[in-house]
């Protein structure tokens, strides 16, 4: 179980049935706190929530006097929160169709993003009803069609994280998007407002009524609210929306390319100025004594911990982004970065490849050969594994074991795709600098400071910085 200041779970509820006892009991093993918003029930769902909140002070009530619709019941648990101080809610149904062990992942990915709407992406099962299946697709192509473009994976799935400020902003004085019309217009209006939507695979569950599935959509009444509401919508953007989005569209796609230039999938750009030490003259013999007692040196050297500052240039942005943390390197366990600055988070690079920790959680990246390339460059850059860069670098430097520059350049394609090449200095054992040039306007700049007395990590250390 993990608590949060910032993150709660709002489940809204409207005579769920005996599976809301069970959904409250998986939700508060993954995370706390979580407030059920009953939406009118007149199943006796309020006695049984009454029951459940007298032992477990991270569950609170909000009951509305008469039902609404769900999405009513989420606004009003968004009010409730932000009142509350919190900043960021994950939404989910009460019907246990959503995957409470997912909570942590997506929470993580909202504390690592934070102005970011976190939505599901449904990993159906083989019962899924065909009908929703083949209106699932409909509503798909009318988003897509709203915001011009790819971004919203599926409207229609409510597990989803939000950011309570621009959810009450956007939907809060509307009379709309109050019922089950709630989930796909309150995506539709975040993206239209700016808010950047980052989609995560969840499972989804679907329950026969001899299972104990509920469902209060109202085929008519419901259909029409959904056709109206797309008609909406799309006069809206063809009147006055499409501005502003195509410019929020565009910052999405330079937010994603300064995070795929990090992970080393962007194509090589042209104009990128050779290096002076690159040159027949300056090319590494890694037998020569000096390089090879080097190599030694490093294979043997003890746990490292330094202070460093990075600085990301990218051609869309006038000024760098300057990132501040701790770095910590390890012969055995690889190499973490523990950002500070602006946002706390830790990347481990390993054998295994790339893990980012943000706040209650961890993740992965997508998987991508191209951002592996650069994984498993900087690992044998640091461990100075020269039998190994050999076979995919073209190797150039000078200097000796007081003070020395390896400049790097690709041979393989992958990598060529991800930067033009990579420099490397150095004072003895201490690496003081790495530069990840893609072109010139687009590179990654690690300056290190020189590192503390050597100790040995401990095993909290170990724990928390390395996998």
């Amino acid at each position: 179980m993990t608590a949060s200041a910032t993150h709660l779970v709002i489940l809204p509820t409207y005579n769920t049935g005996p599976r809301l006892r069970e959904v409250v009991a998986g939700v508060l093993r993954h995370w706390q706190p979580l407030l059920v918003v009953d939406d009118g029930s007149t199943d006796g769902t309020p006695e049984l929530l009454a029951g459940l909140a007298q032992g477990e002070p991270a569950l609170s009530l909000l009951a509305l006097a008469r039902n609404s619709g769900k999405g009513a019941a989420v606004l009003a648990g968004a009010r409730t929160a932000r009142e509350r101080g919190f900043t960021h809610a994950l939404v989910m149904d009460a019907d246990g169709q959503h995957p409470a062990d997912s909570i942590g992942e997506f929470m993580a990915a909202s504390q690592a993003r934070p102005a970011a709407l976190v939505l599901g992406r449904p990993i159906f099962p083989d019962n899924i009803p065909s009908e929703r299946l083949h209106g699932r697709k409909l509503s798909v192509g009318l988003v897509r069609l709203e915001l011009l473009g790819r971004g919203v994976a599926d409207p229609l799935f409510g597990f989803r994280v939000y950011p309570l400020g621009p959810l009450l902003d956007v939907l809060g004085p509307r009379r709309g998007g109050r019922r089950y019309d709630f989930d796909t217009e309150a995506a539709v209006r975040l993206c239209w407002a700016g808010v950047p939507p980052h989609n995560l695979a969840a499972p989804v569950r679907y329950f026969s009524a001899a299972e104990g599935g509920v469902s209060h959509f109202r085929y008519v009444r419901d259909n029409v609210a959904l056709v109206w509401m797309h008609t909406r919508l799309i006069t809206e953007l063809l009147l006055l929306r499409w501005p502003a989005l195509l410019r929020h569209r565009h910052q999405w796609r330079s937010a994603g390319a300064a995070l795929a230039l990090l992970l080393g999938s962007l194509p090589v750009a042209s104009g990128a100025a050779p290096d002076p030490l690159v040159n027949p003259a300056h090319r590494i013999a890694p037998a020569a004594p000096a390089w090879r007692g080097l190599a030694d040196a490093f294979a043997h050297q003890p746990d490292v911990t330094a202070d460093f500052t990075e600085r990301r240039q990218f051609s869309f942005k006038k000024e760098p982004v300057q990132l501040t943390g701790e770095v910590r390197v390890s012969v055995e366990h690889g190499l973490s970065l523990h950002y500070v600055v602006p946002d706390e988070r830790i990347v481990i690079l390993d054998p295994r490849g790339v893990l980012i920790r943000a706040g209650a959680g961890q993740t992965a990246p997508p998987d991508d050969p191209r951002a592996g390339s650069v994984n498993e460059a900087l690992l044998h850059i640091l461990r100075f594994d020269f039998a190994a860069l050999e076979k995919d670098f073209e190797l150039y430097g000078e200097g000796d074991t007081g003070q020395w520059t390896l400049v790097l350049v690709p041979k393989r394609e992958a990598q060529r795709r991800a930067f033009a090449r990579i420099t490397v200095a150095g004072e003895s054992t201490a690496v003081r600098h790495i530069e990840l040039r893609h072109s010139e306007r687009q590179l990654i700049d690690i300056l290190i400071a020189p590192p503390r007395p050597a100790a040995a990590f401990t095993p909290a250390e170990l724990k928390r910085f390395f996998r």
